[in-house]
């Protein structure tokens, strides 16, 4: 698992992780927007596509959303958007990605997410380590997706 660094910013109520991916940044542009990269680690696109001022709807589970809007997107290096959760306050999600000799070193930080700070960096955690594994060619298993969870949660 080749993650550098997680944190949570209790004055931003933000968590940020940040993660070497052994892929060429296009790669890793690809897992974070492409529709049939999504599903493997964060959800189905269920409306919308990755581009400034575009909204995009996520399905993560049976009648669970999130809605976004795309405040910034360069390709290969950043995309920045609004994070709507239900029964959470509206948060903002910054994803930027470097280029590290043959890898890319990935920056995820996530704030304002108010009572939900603690749980957001194990759920990050583990959906970047799905995300790695499709990208490596590697998937993970969708069933163990919570007890990977349950297990980076606790301390």
């Amino acid at each position: 698992m080749p993650l550098i660094r997680r944190s949570i910013d209790p004055v931003l109520e933000g968590v940020s992780l940040t993660w070497s991916m052994p892929v060429l940044p296009e790669r890793v542009w690809w897992g974070l927007t492409d529709p049939e990269a999504l599903p493997h680690w964060l959800g189905t696109l269920a409306a919308g596509e990755f581009a400034a001022d575009n909204t995009v709807r996520i399905k993560h589970a049976e009648d669970y959303y999130s809605v976004s809007t795309i405040l910034d997107c360069e390709p290969e290096r950043l995309l920045s958007m609004t994070w709507d959760f239900p029964d959470e306050p509206r948060s903002a999600l910054r994803i930027s990605l470097s280029s590290d000799a043959g890898a890319t070193q990935m920056t995820l930080l996530h704030t304002g997410l108010g009572a939900e700070t603690a749980s957001y960096l194990p759920g990050w955690h583990t959906h970047l380590l799905y995300l790695e594994g499709l990208l490596t060619g590697r998937p993970l298993d969708p069933a163990g997706f919570w007890g990977t969870y349950e297990q980076l949660a606790t301390p």
